[in-house]
């Protein structure tokens, strides 16, 4: 058997776990890892040294001006269409 598998089917009936921060702070990991713990379990961070710039780059976001020139045209055309569609039928929007 997979000592991972193994380890991660563990997790369910353990009252204390040890293990790197980043499996329950970083939402990609967290929700494959450590979304089956349970509610009152004790998590002990190993390596927790380097947590605030962990949790500074996992709730980063990097965005350049092409995308962000594309956001704002996306708006535009929202925001022309619900212009719309209240001249045509503003009682359904209410």
């Amino acid at each position: 058997m997979c000592p991972y598998f193994l380890a991660r089917q563990f997790l369910t009936q353990a009252n204390i776990i040890v293990y790197n921060y980043s499996y329950l702070l970083d939402p990609k990991i967290a929700n494959l890892v450590s979304a089956e713990l349970q509610k009152d379990c004790i998590v002990v961070f190993d390596e927790c040294h380097n947590i605030d710039n962990a949790c500074i780059e996992a709730f980063s976001l990097n965005m350049n001006r092409t995308a962000l020139v594309e956001a704002n045209r996306n708006l535009v055309q929202l925001e022309e269409k619900v212009r719309e569609l209240k001249k045509t039928g503003g009682d359904r929007l209410q």
